[in-house]
């Protein structure tokens, strides 16, 4: 259960990163943690705030106990638990080629919307973890068309409900979201070198710097009055990729957040495959606002409402109706 929620609570800063190519064929447990510790060592956000001399010596000595790589796999988690960083982990082959395959639409469509108070567009988005590239253009391709459905020139405003986002891939959401994001630039990751590369949203397309990494198939999508007012709701259940979408809107014209703070996830991941078609996902920069603002950990919103108990019905949720108040006041 535990490898399963961390598939949902990561995203891809590039897609799969291959560092494979000088590994021997025959790989001894040592090749491996030695691969292993090439990468964590150069990338790792925290490589310069951990002991790497006590992790590496105590993650060698448990070697004694390991007859083949397979069996480094504990060894590697205890590896990224130690880096402190809260967001690494390691991601078996079998989970990999499982995210790689290509899903059927019911589990590529995590999200819904409707009408709320009759003219009030809410869009409740949850997380999304898979890599695949018709599953990535079927994500992105129906949620700007779910938008299209229910825009109107009678809206009021927009919520947007990402409490129940815990990660996943980013770039899908922000390209199937680019129609209420609006274009440009929406963040940063910023680096241990504090170089930063932005993360936008273009003419259908999301991606890194200058770099599309997922675009729509169609033309994409224009909101019929993109000065209407959107309100964003998150809670502690919103992690990863689910802050990326909350950092993205933050600082926008006409935006306020609701409800909870998010996990403290707001820190960007890297995949990094190993030889044994294993991946490290490992945490490699920190995000920042299109401001500029350096976050790192919790993301308050701007006012804070207990979240919606999931026992309750809709109509007491008051996370949400004081967002649809708001979008009524301006």
């Amino acid at each position: 259960m535990k490898n399963m929620r961390y598939i949902y609570t990561f995203f891809f800063f590039i897609l799969i990163i291959s560092c494979s190519n000088s590994i021997k064929t025959t790989v001894t447990p040592k090749d491996y943690l030695d691969e292993v510790f090439k990468i964590v060592e150069e990338h790792s956000i925290r490589r310069d705030s951990v002991d790497f001399n006590k992790i590496k010596r105590d993650a060698y000595a448990r070697l004694k106990y390991v007859n083949y790589s397979g069996n480094c796999y504990p060894i590697i988690k205890i590896i990224l638990k130690d880096l402190g960083d809260r967001h690494s982990f390691y991601m078996p082959k079998e989970q990999v080629e499982k995210l790689q395959t290509p899903s059927n639409i019911n589990e590529v469509i995590t999200f819904s919307a409707k009408l709320e108070d009759q003219n009030i567009g809410y869009i409740r988005m949850k997380g999304f973890g898979k890599i695949d590239s018709l599953s990535i253009r079927q994500y992105a391709d129906s949620l700007q068309n779910l938008i299209k459905s229910i825009d109107n020139a009678k809206l009021k405003g927009w919520v947007l409900d990402i409490r129940e986002n815990n990660g996943g891939n980013c770039w899908p959401m922000l390209a199937g979201l680019g129609p209420l994001l609006g274009e440009g630039v929406c963040g940063y990751f910023i680096k241990n070198d504090h170089t930063r590369n932005s993360w936008f949203y273009q003419n259908g397309k999301s991606g890194i710097d200058s770099v599309a990494i997922v675009s729509v198939s169609k033309k994409p999508y224009t909101l019929i009055n993109n000065l209407n007012p959107i309100a964003v709701l998150t809670g502690n259940h919103t992690a990863s990729s689910g802050e990326v979408v909350a950092t993205a809107f933050r600082k926008k014209n006409n935006l306020r957040s609701f409800g909870e703070s998010t996990r403290g996830l707001s820190t960007g991941n890297s995949s990094y495959k190993l030889s044994d078609g294993s991946m490290l996902i490992l945490t490699t920069s920190i995000y920042a606002d299109k401001q500029g603002n350096v976050l790192g950990g919790k993301i308050e919103p701007d006012e804070i409402i207990k979240s919606f108990d999931k026992s309750n019905s809709q109509s007491n949720d008051l996370v949400l109706q004081r967002a649809v108040n708001w979008i009524y006041e301006n």
